[in-house]
């Protein structure tokens, strides 16, 4: 008997959570549905750009301190 009330209980919970996360879900998509819907290339754009700067910015850390890293199979400081 108390493993058939049990498993009611958590029955119970369990809808009870999924039930709630409906209610937040429905209440955040009508919070947001007035912004519009984003263009993808915008996204594919600012991850270029991002990926552009981070190789300028290696590429002009690399070349100011030459040998620092080993990379051109040099020691350090040579």
């Amino acid at each position: 008997m108390i493993i058939v009330v049990t498993v009611i209980a958590v029955v119970v919970v369990i809808a009870a959570v999924l039930v709630v996360v409906e209610v937040q879900n429905r209440r955040r998509r009508r919070a947001l549905a007035h912004l519009e819907p984003t263009d993808p290339a915008i996204g594919a754009r600012a991850v270029a750009d991002a990926e552009h700067a981070r190789s300028t910015a290696e590429g002009l850390s690399k070349s100011a301190h030459p040998g620092l890293t080993g990379g051109a199979g040099m020691t350090p400081g040579a």
